[in-house]
């Protein structure tokens, strides 16, 4: 079974609290839609309202995402603080809509350059065998190379590989939290980070941001209002 619009049930989580970005999840992003409202309207355009579910304990959210008519997790407190994990608001999402979907695709509203032909192309590349498809980019420079670790004062290769060329390392990814389309059965079974069969969904560098502090926020709707192709 590989996915499909009707058997993959769409989260998007959208807890009220942020303290890199206050309230980033509601506010206008770039003189418009806020980021989950983009998520919400993206989701509408390729999956039935009712494979849809909005996680949020932002009652502005609930409202704004009950008229979208899609479905609503009024997320208790407990899973929104910053010390819970997105498995935990995966699984309560999973259990509450009671959805017989075998595929759970997570939306994080703050990759607001995801687009339709992405999602897409995830559902795509997904073979029955595999247990995810997670959107990653090439990173800026790698860490075989530039990253280090202290020890007794001094600083040491944190991977040291031995080779002295960037071509002869192994191909490394960063996971941009843009796209995640999990086997549902496998996910109920342990934690993504432990699956071993995960197929890279590779996508550009600049199209990976994912807000986090206020400068990601500029930078964001710098990159929205000035870069040809940037919005959905």
């Amino acid at each position: 079974m590989t996915p499909t619009i009707h058997n993959t049930l769409v989260l998007i989580p959208a807890r009220s609290g942020s303290k890199g970005v206050p309230k980033k999840n509601s506010k206008p992003f770039a003189g418009g839609a806020s980021i989950t409202e983009r998520a919400v309207i993206l989701a509408k355009s390729i999956f039935p309202v009712e494979k849809i579910i909005v996680s949020t304990d932002d009652k502005e959210l609930q409202e704004i995402s009950r008229n979208e008519k899609v479905l609503v997790r009024e997320r208790p407190l407990e899973l929104a603080n910053d010390h819970v994990g997105m498995m935990e608001v995966i699984i309560d999402a999973i259990l509450y809509t009671q959805s017989d979907a075998a595929f759970l695709l997570l939306m994080q509203p703050t990759s607001p350059f995801r687009e339709k032909g992405l999602i897409l192309k995830a559902m795509e590349i997904f073979q029955s065998n595999d247990e995810a498809v997670v959107s990653v980019c090439e990173p800026s420079s790698n860490p075989y190379f530039t990253m280090f670790k202290e020890n007794n004062g001094y600083i040491e290769k944190f991977m040291n590989s031995g080779a002295v060329r960037r071509q002869d390392v192994e191909t490394i990814y960063d996971v941009n939290g843009m796209i995640y389309l999990f086997n549902i059965s496998a996910l109920m079974k342990a934690s993504w980070t432990e699956f071993t069969k995960i197929r890279p969904l590779v996508i550009p560098r600049w199209q990976s941001l994912d807000i986090d502090t206020e400068e990601d926020w500029w930078l964001a709707e710098t990159i929205s209002k000035n870069y040809p192709g940037s919005s959905d």
